[in-house]
């Protein structure tokens, strides 16, 4: 089973959105999309597993470019959650917490039947 997620702009704790910096000039809103580039860029790969999945979901981020959903399996959302917890406060400082928790929880909950 896969999660899917709302490719949304992250909100900081101001609730104003997170900008990034494009080059030196300009800056844009960060989205879940380019979050999970980040954190994957960023991430020690030090084995086959790690290789494997990080490849798993730069597949299933780029099949995700541009739209409204990003949907990983199951398998790499739990590879991911630990990595993300690691690098996303070095990564985005005081805003690591709420990039983590959006990675971590942030998916769409199926609905009760």
């Amino acid at each position: 089973m896969s999660k899917k997620f709302k490719n949304e702009v992250v909100k900081g704790y101001n609730g104003t959105p997170i900008k990034i910096p494009v080059n030196e000039k300009e800056t844009k809103e960060l989205n879940l999309e380019s979050a999970l580039w980040i954190v994957l860029n960023n991430s020690p790969i030090k084995t086959m597993n790690d290789s494997i999945q990080g490849m798993r979901l730069a597949k299933a981020l780029d099949e995700a470019k541009d739209k409204d959903i990003i949907e990983i399996e199951e398998g790499v959302h739990d590879w991911l959650k630990p990595l993300a917890e690691q690098v996303c406060p070095q990564l985005f400082r005081v805003n690591g917490s709420l990039v983590y928790d959006l990675i971590k929880e942030g998916f769409i909950k199926p609905e009760a039947k």
